[in-house]
């Protein structure tokens, strides 16, 4: 080999390994999973997420607070909100490490809580109360304090079902534009949307008021990420109900109903979870009881298409997420204390190649935060 050949296969050489160290990191993420139980093992678990293999990797346990119902992220200033029955809680999280640190707790007024959001604005914190069917917005300071109680509704009424004598109120969630919130009542059969003021007050009469069939029991709602549709998750009777919206109005009419069962099951089941794919053409909705994930196409008009099934991979799926890439689908199975990590077929929808990350305890709710 002359000089010349040999520095240009020097070269060559060098810019290859240059290419290679110059290529982008693979995303990774950060998981969180809440747990109820009175464990000491039970609180927040933190995991490790690649999208790239398909790799969940437990970190540790951040939190033991044992009764820990569901969590939201506030993914720009690095903030973690919890509740439990004793109170609302906020951590900070660790950009390299992902470990959570206690900020502060407000103490409730309401009961049973079953779910908290953040508002559009990311200045307050809004959570629903399933024992006393009541709503309620606290404050979000800049450096992930929550500060005071700023309003709460309480619901009135009943409907047919023997969990229905009184109002439990289930979700609270912001619209994705516009100044409504939205709200599900799984005891009085409704769907109410109220505008939250900039000071973080909610309005105590309802835009909208939409009853569903009485006994449908609604618990989770979903938007879709493009078009102007709503999808609601009836727990007691496993369907979907699919809605208009307005960011004025709130809901304006309905568009379809569907079951998310398999005709032929006739046990006792309670649907749980409801999500959308990221580019809204499926929707996917979680049967605890029947331990399925129910797969249904939406349509140019929000109307959906009759579902497939794919097994929960445990028992009593409470919680799923589809995962930031759109590619995989996570299911938290409570009673088998396990998360089934699905490959997602985006073509079809279809969840496939099921794999099994058990977990110290029962899992309530799933949160990605990426690293």
């Amino acid at each position: 080999m002359n000089r010349r050949t040999y520095s240009s296969s020097l070269i060559i050489l060098l810019l290859g390994i240059l290419l290679m160290t110059c290529e982008p990191a693979p995303d990774r993420y950060w998981v969180y999973v809440s747990s109820n139980d009175a464990s000491s093992t039970a609180g927040i678990d933190r995991y490790l997420w690649t999208p790239v293999d398909g790799q969940l990797i437990h970190q540790g346990l951040d939190s033991t607070t044992h009764t820990t119902s569901y969590l939201a992220i506030d993914s720009s200033n690095h903030h973690l909100y919890s509740i439990d029955g004793s109170g609302v809680h906020s951590f900070s999280i660790a950009p390299e490490t992902g470990i959570l640190s206690p900020i502060n707790s407000q103490v409730h007024q309401g009961k049973g809580p079953c779910y908290i959001s953040i508002s559009q604005n990311q200045r307050y914190l809004m959570i629903a109360y399933y024992g006393s069917g009541e709503v309620a917005t606290f404050g979000i300071e800049p450096n992930g304090k929550i500060s005071s109680e700023i309003s709460r509704i309480r619901h009135h009424g009943s409907s047919v079902h023997e969990r229905q004598s009184s109002p439990h109120a289930h979700m609270i969630i912001p619209a994705p534009a516009g100044d409504l919130v939205y709200v599900t009542d799984l005891g009085t059969d409704q769907i109410l949307s109220y505008p939250i003021s900039e000071a973080g007050k909610l309005d105590e009469v309802p835009v909208s008021t939409t009853s569903a069939v009485a006994g449908f029991g609604p618990r989770h709602l979903v938007f879709h990420p493009k078009l102007p549709y709503l999808y609601v998750l009836a727990e007691l009777t496993g369907h979907v109900m699919a809605f208009e919206h307005d960011p004025r109005l709130g809901i304006t009419h309905p568009i379809d109903t569907i079951s998310i069962l398999p005709a032929e099951f006739e046990d006792f089941n309670k649907s749980a979870d409801i999500h959308l794919s990221a580019d809204g053409r499926y929707l996917y909705a979680s049967n605890r009881g029947d331990n399925s994930i129910a797969i249904s196409g939406i349509n140019p008009d929000g109307s959906l298409t009759d579902p497939t099934f794919s097994s929960s991979g445990g028992i009593w799926p409470r919680a799923f997420e589809i995962d930031p890439s759109d590619q995989f689908v996570l299911v938290a199975n409570k009673r088998s204390a396990s998360i089934s990590v699905f490959e997602r077929d985006t073509q079809t929808g279809l969840m496939n190649n099921p794999k099994t990350v058990e977990t110290a305890v029962a899992p309530q709710c799933i949160k990605f935060l990426k690293r």
